[in-house]
């Protein structure tokens, strides 16, 4: 058996687990209760998520903006937000994360950077989601969850989670020491050392608009499933949104899921549960969560890909170039 073969079942066995997840959640349900749950979403309020959505969009695409700033990547916003909605849109529909590296490929064919510069341009715009996450993670389990009993384990996973974020937006010697001495007999040590020298020099100017600007981007995130639970008559706080989706898309990171089904299902499962509510409440909120935000990403982004990149980027040459 070829060493392809085996990381190809490995990849596959491991991405599958989220579907086995999703079945014995799912596997109890009363699906005509689920339906009928669904379908009391207005289309409007659909909508208003979309915008929602677009928005979380126009202001990432500004910190990524800020960020190539920082690295002295002399990039237009428009261009940048139309690489935003097209990664957004191949992170949707492929399980091994090809948005990320679409940014990259993006950026290195768009404005002539280094493949070390593009990496760290979207590396450093990929913590910053990981940094809030996290932090509002464990803000919200400690404010809401604080009368109910949790493991203890999860609020400390979190936590560090964030303490490792932090740490490399402060101090990025964290990241680049490590390897610019295990690459220092390598040709491109010199430009590893400018880069982490750029990142070092511009950490505290780029500090407050990197948190106000993630921060902002997911509070928006997080109303979206606090408007649809109302719909249902089973209200629940924005602190409530909030631990659903910072947990769901923290585990979302893991590579057991594809597009966060089964975890993310899970995470509202017993989140809305805690409340007394039952459980086809908890995944019709997280479907109209899913279609908002995953669904629309691929929409938009889609519509996005067709009209601007498909006969310049064709999905085999980004496949071939990740």
């Amino acid at each position: 058996m070829s060493k392809h073969l085996i990381r190809r079942i490995i990849f596959y066995s491991l991405h599958s687990i989220g579907f086995i997840f999703l079945y014995f959640i799912l596997k109890d349900l009363e699906f005509k209760k689920l339906i009928e749950l669904i379908l009391k979403f207005p289309v409007w309020k659909v909508i208003f998520g979309l915008v929602i959505l677009a928005s979380v969009y126009l202001i990432k695409s500004l910190r990524w903006y800020l960020i190539n700033q920082a690295f002295r990547i002399k990039s237009h916003y428009f261009h940048l937000l139309i690489f935003f909605l097209v990664s957004g849109f191949f992170s949707a529909i492929t399980p091994g994360r090809l948005g990320e590296f679409v940014k990259i490929y993006f950026l290195k064919n768009k404005y002539k950077t280094t493949l070390l510069l593009a990496t760290s341009s979207v590396l450093l715009d990929r913590i910053w989601d990981v940094l809030v996450l996290s932090l509002m993670g464990v803000i919200s389990m400690v404010l809401v969850f604080s009368n109910f009993q949790i493991q203890s384990w999860t609020i400390l996973l979190i936590i560090l989670i964030f303490l490792l974020s932090i740490v490399m937006v402060l101090f990025p010697g964290s990241i680049f020491l490590p390897v610019i001495y295990i690459t220092k007999k390598k040709s491109f040590t010199g430009e590893l050392r400018n880069i982490y020298s750029l990142w070092k020099e511009n950490k505290f100017r780029f500090l407050l608009p990197g948190f106000l600007t993630s921060i902002t981007a997911f509070l928006l995130l997080a109303f979206i499933p606090v408007t649809f639970s109302v719909e249902l008559n089973a209200p629940v706080s924005f602190f409530t949104g909030i631990s659903a989706v910072s947990i769901s898309n923290i585990l979302s990171f893991l590579p057991i899921t594809v597009a966060g089904f089964g975890t993310r299902e899970l995470v509202f499962l017993k989140i809305w549960g805690l409340y007394g509510y039952y459980p086809e409440i908890a995944i019709s909120v997280s479907t109209a969560h899913f279609i908002v935000t995953y669904l629309g990403s691929i929409l938009i982004g889609s519509i996005v890909y067709i009209l601007w990149f498909r006969k310049l980027y064709p999905v085999r040459l980004l496949k071939e170039n990740r």
